[in-house]
């Protein structure tokens, strides 16, 4: 996904793409997962983690090379498309697994699974940058991204352990005998903490689709600096995650997200009102490292509103419809007011995260409470 953010202005100067054309596009990644992850995640019942994911690993490393022969947007957005929803497959079956593991430890391991994908993104976003700076083609490039991929992922893939049983978790919820609950008890908290997934989806999504295009269109970086800013990013997501559940224990988690989206949002704020390269690269790596503990601590707080599954699937959702529309939106605030302004939403949404932060006040554990993961295991 990294190395795919890292080359995104080098696809839009092949198609001649507009910001207006690229924020549509980049829904396919988005609207792909979405519609992937609730079926994968019912599917989980039946197939165990270790086979969903080899085979979604398949199409999420062979897709993404056609992507150098698409000649419209049309056919870019359908690459994309299959491309989103063998990575939304992926998700929910190693997260599943994750969480398995995580329950079996007794022990807080989710922000440190985290910090992984963290990783590859800076890994993934530095080999983008070096492609980018040494003219390679994008379609060679993302072939031999794939060809890694699958090489570490499907011998990783096929250790997993979990069966289809234990991935589906314990008995959810029931509404009455018989009947198993599959809607979270509606309530303020919930919404809260869909509210705060969805601003931290956006803001990742933002940084994902956009700080390579701002920093090369708007601040005249060249393509290969301009892919730096990702790895700033996720290089801040990284310290940040590796070090989350400690700094949850020591501060609790409503001061410690309320101090670090309120630092994301100035990071950034500050960085586009300078309009600098150098400001840019800071502020998206002050924006990473920001909002790097919300969201294991956002879905562990949902995890204690009692429907553990639906709570969590809820906040979940609410996450990923962010980062659905989050792009877009500022594709088309960019065409209207300039990238910098339109990326002026990050911060705004940022500063919601820090406004709401009190709605992650733990509430109780139930099962599962404890664990503060992106896994949708809930779905099943």
């Amino acid at each position: 996904m990294a190395s795919w953010a890292a080359r995104i202005p080098a696809v839009k100067a092949e198609l001649h793409l507009t910001n207006g054309t690229l924020g549509l596009v980049l829904l396919g990644p988005a609207v792909g997962a979405l519609v992937a992850m609730p079926a994968s995640g019912a599917l989980l019942a039946r197939v165990p983690p270790r086979r969903m994911t080899a085979v979604a690993l398949v199409p999420l490393a062979g897709l993404l090379p056609l992507v150098a022969l698409a000649s419209a947007p049309w056919q870019l957005f359908a690459i994309l498309l299959g491309w989103g929803a063998a990575a939304g497959a992926v998700d929910v079956a190693m997260n599943t697994e994750a969480a398995r593991v995580q329950t079996l430890s007794g022990r807080r391991m989710m922000s440190g699974f985290h910090a992984c994908y963290s990783i590859g993104g800076l890994v993934g976003a530095g080999l983008g940058a070096l492609a980018a700076a040494g003219g390679v083609p994008v379609g060679t490039d993302f072939l031999a991204i794939g060809l890694v991929v699958l090489a570490v992922g499907l011998p990783a893939a096929l250790s997993f352990t979990a069966t289809a049983a234990e991935a589906h978790g314990a008995p959810a919820p029931t509404d009455g005998p018989g009947r198993v609950r599959r809607l979270p008890v509606a309530s303020w908290a919930l919404v809260a903490l869909a509210t705060v997934s969805f601003c931290s989806f956006l803001g990742e999504g933002a940084a994902n689709d956009w700080s390579a295009v701002y920093l090369h269109s708007s601040l005249g970086a060249p393509a290969a600096l301009a892919a730096v800013g990702y790895a700033l990013f996720a290089a801040g997501m990284t310290v940040g995650r590796l070090a989350g559940d400690r700094l949850a224990e020591r501060w609790g988690p409503v001061r410690l997200v309320r101090a670090s989206a309120s630092t994301a949002a100035a990071g950034l704020g500050i960085a586009l009102l300078i309009g600098h390269v150098g400001a840019g690269l800071a502020g998206f790596a002050v924006l990473g490292l920001g909002l790097s503990f919300v969201v294991p601590l956002d879905f562990t707080a949902a995890a204690g509103l009692g429907t553990v599954g639906p709570s969590v699937a809820t906040v979940t959702s609410s996450g990923y419809l962010g980062f659905l529309v989050g792009p877009p939106v500022i594709g088309g605030l960019a065409q209207l007011l300039g990238l910098p302004l339109a990326l002026g939403l990050v911060v705004v949404v940022a500063a919601a995260i820090a406004v709401l932060a009190g709605s992650l006040r733990p509430r109780g554990s139930g099962p599962g409470g404890g664990i503060g993961a992106e896994a949708l295991e809930t779905v099943a």
